[in-house]
């Protein structure tokens, strides 16, 4: 994956840093691409986080582009995201949103304090929801996804009522639900597939308006 990220000619262009992680396998001031729209005097950060290969960023592509009619492919090559990736797009209820695609391995852990209080380019802004993914299918997803929900939101001190889940398989048969731990229990938990294009949409807007709803830091100028 090209660190930068060429979107639709509707969004405007930015890049940011963040400082390398300290780290043996450190990146030199990793360069985080920015797809924005060109009128955002309101935004709405939400993180999306998981373990890796969860089909993080292919939910986080398909959330930001309207136009697009699908969420990748359960066939396709894995392409893990470096350090983190932010795409900002206007949701359906007209709020601007800042979607931070956040890798899932934890290499990048030292990185985490930067991705959750702001860039440290002057714009600093705290976090207003989550999305959690995983994938039920990997052995480990149920267990590590306990340990993403802990760092980004109980320890954050974000609520539940902020925390959206996407319980995300490759097998696209019907009739199986997958039962969350139980430290996801308090957060809206939905199961989807890569040919839930519809329902994920649905389940994003309605958190958007959740999070509205919630107040507290709804929208920063």
């Amino acid at each position: 994956q090209h660190p930068l990220d060429r979107r639709s000619p509707r969004h405007s262009k930015k890049i940011i840093k963040i400082p390398s992680p300290n780290r043996s396998h450190r990146l030199d001031n990793a360069i985080y691409s920015v797809s924005s729209p060109k009128n955002s005097n309101r935004m709405v950060k939400v993180l999306v986080c998981g373990p890796t290969n969860a089909g993080k960023t292919s939910i986080a592509s398909f959330l930001a582009d309207s136009q697009s009619a699908g969420i990748g492919a359960k066939d396709k090559l894995y392409d893990p995201t470096i350090g983190c990736r932010i795409l900002e797009f206007e949701a359906s209820n007209g709020a601007n949103v800042e979607l931070w695609d956040v890798s899932g391995d934890q290499q990048y852990e030292s990185c985490w304090p930067a991705i959750m209080q702001g860039t440290g380019t002057g714009d600093e802004s705290p976090v207003d929801g989550v999305v959690l993914v995983y994938n039920p299918e990997i052995a480990t997803h149920d267990t590590e996804v306990g340990l993403w929900y802990d760092q980004f939101v109980k320890n954050a001190g974000i609520p539940d009522s902020k925390c959206l889940v996407f319980v995300h398989r490759v097998d696209p048969k019907g009739g199986y639900r997958s039962r969350p731990p139980p430290k996801l229990e308090g957060c809206t938990v939905h199961n989807t597939t890569f040919n839930s294009t519809m329902e994920i949409r649905e389940h994003f807007d309605g958190f958007m308006q959740s999070i509205k709803g919630g107040g507290g830091g709804f929208g920063r100028k």
